[in-house]
C-alpha cells in the first residue's frame, strides 16, 4: 500500500511546486490528447476552465517554512491512534494549508496526478468508443492475444504511467493498479476496454483517492510503516485514511459531473483538478 519509495518527506527550504513536476506532466496522462472525446461546445469549455484553472495558474514556487508538516504530523498520529477521522481530517487540513501553501498550491503540487486521472478516463471512452485510431489498434493487437482481465489492466497501466525514475512516477503506477484492482473487487463484471461512464468514473475517484494519500504518505513520511506501530493496526488506519479520502473525492467529482456531465478534454482536465483542489478545501474547512 502506498509509494514503495521511503521518504521522510521534503524540508523548510524546499520549493512547494518543484519546475521538474513540468516535464513529467505531458507524459502523465499518456496519449490522452489522441484519445479525447470531441468537442461539443467550445464556449461552455472555455467558461468552465476560467474557474479552476485560473486558481492553478496563479500558484507561484515559493520556499516552504520551518516545520511545514508539524501540525499535519501530530494529528495523523492521533488518528493513528484512536481512529477517529474528524482528526484525520485535521491532519489533511494542516498539510494542504500550512505544509502546502493552501488548497490550489497542493493542487498544483499533483498535477502529474490530476493530468494522468483525466488521461485514464479520456483514454478508455476512446478505446470504448472506437474514437481514436491509434488506441483501436492497441486494443485490437491487445484483445488478439486473448488477454486475461489482469493482462488488460498490466496493459493499461503501461500505456498510461510507463516506468519512470521518479517517486511520482512510481506512484502513478502504483494508484492505476490499485484503482484497477479496486475497480474488479467493486464490479466483478466490468469490461475493462468497454467501461460504462459511471464505471470509469469510479475509477478515477480511487485513483485520484490513492494519488491523494500517496502524496500524504511521501510528504509526512511514512507513519503507517514505523517499527513503533503494530503492523496489523499501521495496515488498519493506512486503509481507514484510503477510504476516507476516496470518499470525499466522489462526493466532489459526483458534483462537478452533474454540472458538466459529459466533458470535453479540456474541461476534464479542469474537472479533475477542481475534484483534487475541492477535496483539499473541505479538509481545510475542518481547521
Amino acid at each position: 500500500m502506498g509509494t514503495s519509495t521511503s521518504s521522510s518527506g521534503p524540508g523548510a527550504g524546499a520549493s512547494l511546486d518543484p519546475p521538474w513536476l513540468n516535464d513529467l506532466v505531458p507524459a502523465a496522462g499518456g496519449g490522452e490528447s489522441e484519445a479525447s472525446p470531441p468537442d461539443e461546445s467550445p464556449e461552455a469549455e472555455d467558461e468552465s476552465a476560467e474557474g479552476g484553472q485560473a486558481k492553478l495558474e496563479e500558484v507561484k514556487s515559493v520556499v516552504a517554512p520551518p516545520r511545514r508538516f508539524a501540525a499535519a504530523r501530530r494529528d495523523l498520529g492521533a488518528f493513528i491512534r484512536s481512529g477517529d477521522t474528524a482528526v484525520l481530517a485535521r491532519a489533511i487540513g494542516h498539510y494542504s494549508r500550512t505544509g502546502m501553501g493552501g488548497a490550489a498550491a497542493a493542487t498544483s503540487r499533483m498535477r502529474a496526478s490530476t493530468s494522468a486521472g483525466a488521461g485514464l478516463v479520456s483514454f478508455l471512452q476512446a478505446a470504448r468508443d472506437g474514437t481514436n485510431s491509434g488506441i483501436a489498434s492497441w486494443v485490437q493487437d491487445l484483445l488478439a492475444r486473448n488477454p486475461s482481465s489482469d493482462d488488460v489492466a498490466d496493459a493499461i497501466v503501461q500505456a498510461l504511467a510507463p516506468p519512470g525514475g521518479s517517486a511520482d512516477e512510481e506512484s502513478l503506477r502504483d494508484s492505476m493498479a490499485l484503482a484497477i484492482s479496486e475497480l474488479i473487487l467493486l464490479q466483478p463484471d466490468v469490461e475493462l476496454l468497454r467501461m460504462s461512464d459511471t464505471d470509469t468514473w469510479t475509477l478515477l475517484q480511487l485513483f485520484l483517492g490513492h494519488e491523494v494519500c500517496n502524496r500524504l504518505e511521501f510528504d509526512m513520511g511514512q507513519f503507517f510503516e514505523s517499527s513503533r506501530l503494530d503492523p496489523e493496526l499501521g495496515v488498519k488506519r493506512e486503509l481507514e485514511m484510503r477510504d476516507f479520502v476516496k470518499n470525499e473525492v466522489g462526493v466532489q467529482l459526483a458534483a462537478l459531473r452533474e454540472k458538466t456531465p459529459n466533458p470535453s478534454k479540456q474541461q476534464l482536465d479542469v474537472l479533475v483538478q477542481d475534484a483534487v483542489r475541492m477535496t483539499f478545501e473541505v479538509y481545510e474547512g475542518v481547521l
